[in-house]
């Protein structure tokens, strides 16, 4: 029963874990909850469960890592960009990974116009920064402009 009920919860997690990972702003009680309702629901550990949640996460942030490090290479064989334009890209995305759960954290506590305007602060800080290098956000953004501006078609 244990097994199939950490079965049950890998695949549920895997879904919740993609879910919360598309929240503009996130929001740690809810992940608590779900996690205290899915051990409650079959007898588990909240700790463990918690575990699972936070080990499939990491894997799923090193396989885009990885994913997007090969986007970079390609696309430095491909003279799209410069290898040291792909370093910056990568000190730029840690630098902005490593600041997203201090942001996250000031913003919520911000009415809808304030967090805009923070968003649009941010923003405009990293158009500065990429036409200062001469790179386009998509390479920074995985084909994506961020959670600014939307998908904006990949790389091509």
């Amino acid at each position: 029963m244990a097994i199939v009920g950490l079965a049950l919860v890998g695949t549920v997690l895997f879904g919740a874990v993609n879910t919360f990972a598309q929240s503009a702003v996130s929001d740690q009680n809810s992940m608590s909850s779900l996690v205290q309702k899915i051990a409650d629901k079959f007898g588990l550990n909240k700790d463990e469960v918690q575990a699972v949640f936070d080990q499939n996460r990491q894997e799923h942030q090193a396989q885009m890592q990885t994913r997007f490090e090969d986007q970079l290479t390609q696309a430095v064989t491909d003279g799209k960009i410069t290898e040291e334009q792909k370093q910056l890209i990568l000190q730029k995305h840690k630098e902005l990974q490593e600041n997203r759960q201090s942001k996250m954290e000031e913003m919520k506590d911000m009415s809808v116009e304030e967090r805009r305007t923070a968003m649009e602060k941010e923003r405009q800080e990293l158009e500065n920064w990429a036409k200062e290098n001469g790179i386009d956000l998509k390479y920074l953004m995985g084909g994506f402009k961020g959670h600014f501006g939307g998908f904006r078609g990949g790389w091509k």
